[in-house]
């Protein structure tokens, strides 16, 4: 029985579908949701490990409400320092804790085997023109 022909939208989103429940079951074991993980990767990915709310909203792409959720459900975790600025106290900072950047690490070595699952019957000029090819289909979504 020969398979379905799906579009190219419907693969996307399957692939999506299918790597993020994946991922969101290797990360129960960590205690964290993917949205979480979002965030500790995207403070340890900038020079200092921390960032404004609205910063991690703009970047993230979430609404403030989420964004502040996560930041408060990470800071009982233990993964996240907050604190308040104190020229505005309207606008609060989060830092990664000694344990969010250990996560952060460890989260990265997953990362790199997730994406090489991925893609592990690509060739390597196969991988680099479907990270070129995706990389513009995004572009053009912007």
């Amino acid at each position: 029985m020969p398979k379905e022909a799906l579009n190219c939208s419907e693969l996307m989103k399957r692939i999506a579908d299918s790597f993020g429940t994946k991922v969101n079951k290797d990360l129960q074991q960590c205690g964290v949701t993917l949205s979480q993980m979002k965030m500790l990767i995207h403070l340890g990915d900038s020079f200092s490990g921390s960032a404004t709310l609205k910063e991690l909203e703009k970047a993230l792409g979430t609404s403030q409400a989420t964004i502040a959720g996560i930041a408060v459900r990470l800071e009982k975790k233990k993964l996240l320092t907050g604190s308040i600025d104190p020229q505005d106290r309207r606008v609060k900072h989060v830092s990664l804790s000694k344990s969010g950047w250990a996560m952060y690490y460890d989260a990265q070595v997953h990362i790199e085997e997730e994406e090489e699952r991925l893609v592990t019957g690509l060739t390597g000029e196969e991988r680099a023109q479907l990270k070129k090819l995706l990389q513009k289909i995004y572009d053009t979504l912007k």
